[in-house]
């Protein structure tokens, strides 16, 4: 008799599944392995609806029953090996959400985090200020040294590609400011421009300290490593998940764990954007803005 249930719980849909589960007599390990293996020929068969549909066009008209149904095997076997590993249907697909949702949808200017917000001005970030990226030879060697345009001061040391071609990573600063323009966070910045939170001795150690600052540059050379195989993004609309998710977890245990995998692409995207820009000009001025979580190239004088 067929179960007719407009709208179902995912639990309710468990349950009711389980009571369908095959089990094997004498090998349980094999009553574990079957939805597993189950899956995959599940795929197949849901792909195989596609390749009908692209080849018949509007003529197959069977499609969505078709599709429904090949669908509907997956997500059985997709509960059968829930339900065999003691996981609630329901949680999995909360849990989803809350991924794919921090993944593509977080990037609403409101949502984004202050880590500022309760320490003393001098301690903060500033909203927005202007840096220039000033090139130089010295000793028939390429340099680089980040000038304050608040004040004319130099921002650290001069930097060189540190590597035996010149490959531009002179200017990979800009991805520090990108990250405080965007996500709001940047412990070398905070060392650089004297903004380090000593008013709160733990922060200051475990937030703002050596430890940070060594993360924040692995992260930089771990994307560029990446962005090396993909032209340096110069065309990229996205940035691949499974580097966002990499980044994600050097920074479990710091306070820039709340921004969310589409804040970091945003601030990976346009860093990027603006260090191509500063190679392809060498140098130029830039407007770092907190205030519109933004980078942007302003050209050179």
């Amino acid at each position: 008799m067929a179960i007719k249930i407009k709208t179902m719980e995912f639990s309710s849909y468990q349950e009711k599944a389980k009571e369908t589960i095959q089990k094997s007599a004498s090998d349980d390990k094999y009553t574990e392995m079957v939805p597993f293996l189950g899956i995959i020929g599940e795929i197949g068969s849901v792909v195989t609806q596609l390749k009908i549909k692209l080849k018949d066009g509007d003529s197959y008209i069977a499609y969505k029953n078709k599709l429904t149904e090949e669908l509907g095997d997956v997500l059985w076997y997709l509960s059968t090996i829930a339900t065999q590993s003691n996981l609630d249907l329901s949680d999995i697909a909360e849990k989803n959400l809350e991924k794919i949702h921090d993944r593509f949808l977080v990037d609403d200017v409101s949502l984004y985090k202050d880590f500022d917000q309760n320490y003393p001005e001098g301690e903060r970030f500033p909203d927005e200020f202007e840096i220039e990226f000033v090139s130089y030879e010295e000793g028939g060697k390429k340099k680089l040294k980040i000038i304050d345009k608040r004040d004319g001061q130099l921002i650290g040391d001069p930097l060189t590609d540190n590597t035996y071609e010149d490959d531009g990573y002179r200017f990979h600063d800009i991805f520090h400011y990108g990250y405080l323009a965007v996500l709001g966070w940047s412990p070398v910045l905070r060392k650089l421009l004297k903004k380090k939170r000593k008013s709160d001795p733990s922060i200051d150690e475990n937030e703002d300290g050596a430890r940070s600052q060594i993360t924040e540059e692995l992260i930089s050379l771990f994307i560029y490593h990446h962005a090396l195989d993909h032209d340096l993004l110069k065309y990229s609309e996205s940035v691949d998940s499974g580097i966002i998710k990499k980044v994600k977890n050097l920074v479990i245990k710091t306070e820039v764990k709340e921004c969310s995998g589409k804040q970091w692409e945003k601030a990976i995207l346009n860093s990027y954007n603006i260090f191509n820009k500063l190679r392809e000009n060498d140098g130029g001025r830039i407007m770092v803005s907190k205030k519109n979580r933004t980078l942007t190239y302003l050209g050179k004088k």
